[in-house]
């Protein structure tokens, strides 16, 4: 049987929301194709935030850019990091650093679905980091905010935990 483009794509989404543990590259919205490891959003590069330090986001309080030659990998994705006592603390305690869902849209996963992020549109919620889709249409961070972040983080967890496996 002839499987339709449609069909097709449907089945390869759906092999990446069960979690069958694969990397594939597939085109973004924005044009730009992401990489799909283990239920993480990872830009082509493969390198975690698009190279934003995840230790900045709770240190400085905002997204900076890090460094290749201060790299970590942590469960097969790399992160860049500012400094190498940046890399030091992430890489005594990467749980605390990690970005909520993946590195997926805090929002996305709210309203049940994966959205592409802007790795300098975040909110710390609880000790999480929480990243949000924004671009010309459409501002996450925004959108979460106008809502409950306890309500709000509780639906994005429940759907997390559906689609990460």
């Amino acid at each position: 049987m002839k499987m339709t483009t449609s069909k097709a794509f449907l089945a390869a989404a759906l092999l990446l929301v069960v979690g069958i543990g694969v990397s594939c590259t597939v085109m973004a919205a924005d044009g730009e194709s992401r990489a799909y490891l283990h239920g993480y959003n990872l830009p082509s590069s493969g390198v975690a935030l698009e190279g934003y330090c995840p230790v900045a986001y709770f240190a400085a309080g905002k997204a900076i850019q890090g460094k290749p030659e201060y790299a970590s990998t942590y469960d097969e994705v790399t992160y860049y990091f500012v400094s190498a006592d940046a890399k030091q603390a992430f890489d005594k305690s990467p749980g605390k650093f990690l970005p909520a869902y993946g590195g997926w849209c805090a929002f996305g996963m709210a309203v049940n679905d994966k959205f592409p992020v802007d790795p300098t549109n975040f909110k710390i919620v609880d000790g999480k980091l929480l990243l949000f889709l924004k671009n010309k249409d459409v501002d996450a961070l925004t959108l979460w905010n106008k809502g409950n972040d306890r309500e709000q983080t509780a639906k994005a967890d429940t759907f997390w935990k559906k689609v990460s496996g």
